[in-house]
Formats: structure tokens, sequence, C-alpha cells
């Protein structure tokens, strides 16, 4: 029975982990993209002047 529970604990516990890390990458993908493209907008209007 102990086995058993704690079987479950360690696969809910792995599966936090990998939905817990897809996520993170994806929020650090969009921000890094945000950055890019606020690094060439500001190189635009830093060339009109």
């Amino acid at each position: 029975m102990a086995k058993t529970i704690y079987l479950y604990l360690f696969v809910l516990s792995a599966l936090l982990a990998v939905f817990l890390y897809y996520n993170s990458k994806k929020i650090i993908d969009d921000q890094e993209q945000t950055i890019r493209e606020l690094q060439n907008e500001i190189e635009v209007l830093e060339s009109k002047k």
C-alpha cells in the first residue's frame, strides 16, 4: 500500500516538474522575443536622429 502511494507521489511530482520546466521555458522565450523586438525598435528610433 505504501509503495503505491510513494509511486503515485513520485509520478505526480515528476509531472509537475516537467510542467514547471516547460512553462518557465515558454515565459523566458517570450521575454527574450520581447527584448529583441524592443532593441530593434530602439535601433530604428536612434537611426532617425
